[in-house]
């Protein structure tokens, strides 16, 4: 404590000339255990004080607290990292309780956050749970009760989260970004003008990346609250996510009338989404939801702790929400869907630009999505590229990408039918892409997928052997990118 008072005083007597503290802090190696008692608490002390401006200066290094609560944003603040630097500076919490739900940072006031590095398990085995989560704080050691500010902004640029899972358990959650619900649920304060994420990178994420999904859950007025005016992910990737890399939930007013009509601005454009579970994005009752320029690939399985969201890719609702000039490739579903790119409500998909090319990436077993498939760098809006433009490093030459062929296919009834044990399904694509041919049962669950990978243009033909299986109706599906068929067959032993 001598030691804090003494580096305040040093700090004052410094800065006597302007009789504040300083509107920018460089907080770095050479100063964080004498100014800071190497707690990133006390840094953010100086910013409550009227600093609105924190510089990271030394490269790779663990700014991090040991204190038992989150990190508190309560003043107005930019956290950024000193340029030049070899290794973006790494934000993180040591846990030293082993709470199940420790985050990084509470966000009570408008923060952004430039060229840093969170990490979630840097402290084993007390990992956190999450990195940034915006709503009230309440000190349990004093009783006292903070309320978040309405209306702030929360910006993320060039920055990266790794390894969130409570605990640091991987088969635990974990997010990235989370809105709470307020302390006091009558009230609606929980709203922020503008959520933006650029140029980021999410990596092993035990749950949804992005969620803002509580508006609908408290009774404010009759309908809930919307959390956002304006969500925006552009240029990013996601890597390792178990649940959806977006998940978002307007209010629940559906009609075209009243004064809950407009909901919040979100866009997703130019973002790259590989090895993470089949969901990408699930927008509730959110119009003016626009996801363009996506690249989905080399998807997995949900996690164990959902096994319910295994069906589809994108999923927006109500009108003026769309879906178009994405790409899907190679993508593992363990439950039925109708469609895998859905636009309801209302909602519209730009089915003709729906795409399912393989990305060809240079190394993606070691993390490079470099694209080299000349078709994703024009096949995006205003003849763009598709994905995340930070692996827009290889493109063709111009005039060298082939002309786009429409795909169609044809499924063909299933002989015999009904059948005992075995049938003949027979089927014909006329572009070579990747294609699937699975078969569910009543309840929509998988029961075998009989083909599922690239395939070349031509016919096919598929003996399906149920020897196995007990008596019923089952159904299959041809799959190739947003063009599906489906047909019904008979057991009957």
């Amino acid at each position: 404590m001598k030691k804090l008072q003494l580096a305040l005083l040093s700090l004052l007597i410094a800065t006597t000339a302007f009789a504040q503290i300083p509107t920018l802090i460089e907080v770095g190696e050479e100063n964080w255990e004498s100014w800071y008692q190497s707690d990133f608490k006390n840094v953010l002390n100086f910013v409550s004080q009227g600093a609105d401006t924190v510089l990271l200066t030394s490269s790779g290094f663990n700014y991090t607290t040991a204190d038992t609560f989150p990190l508190v944003i309560n003043s107005p603040v930019v956290i950024m990292a000193a340029p030049g630097l070899a290794e973006k500076p790494i934000l993180s919490h040591s846990n030293p309780d082993t709470s199940t739900s420790m985050e990084i940072f509470r966000i009570l006031e408008s923060v952004e956050f430039n060229g840093v590095r969170f990490e979630g398990a840097l402290d084993q085995p007390r990992g956190v749970k999450y990195a940034l989560r915006y709503g009230d704080f309440e000190d349990t050691g004093t009783g006292q009760i903070h309320l978040a500010e309405s209306d702030i902004n929360i910006t993320v640029k060039d920055c990266d989260f790794n390894n969130f899972h409570s605990e640091g358990d991987q088969d635990k959650q974990g997010n990235v970004l989370y809105f709470l619900r307020p302390l006091d649920v009558t009230n609606d304060h929980i709203h922020a003008n503008n959520v933006i994420f650029e140029g980021c990178t999410f990596t092993d994420i035990g749950d949804e990346a992005i969620r803002i999904a509580e508006g609908e859950k408290y009774p404010f007025g009759t309908s809930g609250t919307i959390a956002y005016d304006t969500l925006i992910v552009r240029n990013c990737t996601f890597d390792d996510v178990d649940a959806e890399c977006v998940r978002i939930y307007a209010d629940t007013d559906t009609s075209f009338v009243g004064p809950t009509y407009v909901d919040g601005l979100t866009l997703i454009e130019n973002v790259t989404a590989v090895n993470c579970a089949p969901r990408f994005i699930y927008a509730k009752n959110f119009r003016k939801t626009i996801v363009r320029d996506v690249l989905v690939a080399n998807g997995r399985t949900t996690s164990i702790n959902r096994p319910d969201r295994g069906d589809y890719v994108m999923s927006v609702q109500l009108s003026t929400s769309y879906i178009a000039h994405i790409d899907t490739f190679d993508l593992t579903f363990t439950l039925y869907s109708e469609e895998r790119v859905q636009g309801t409500k209302g909602a519209e998909v730009d089915v003709a630009t729906v795409y399912a090319y393989d990305p060809e990436f240079t190394d993606a077993a070691n993390g490079n999505y470099e694209v080299n498939s000349p078709y994703l760098y024009t096949r995006g809006s205003n003849g763009g590229f598709i994905g995340d433009t930070r692996w827009a490093t290889n493109p063709p030459p111009v005039g060298t990408v082939p002309e786009n062929v429409p795909a169609r296919f044809k499924l063909e009834q299933n002989f015999p039918n009904p059948f005992n044990p075995s049938t003949t399904i027979n089927f014909t694509i006329e572009r070579p892409d990747f294609t699937s041919l699975t078969v569910f049962n009543v309840l929509g669950q998988v029961v075998v997928t009989l083909k599922s990978g690239f395939l070349m243009d031509g016919e096919y033909s598929v003996v399906f052997d149920a020897s196995e299986m007990t008596n019923g109706v089952y159904f299959y599906e041809l799959r190739q990118g947003q063009h599906s068929s489906i047909h019904k067959m008979i057991l009957l032993k």
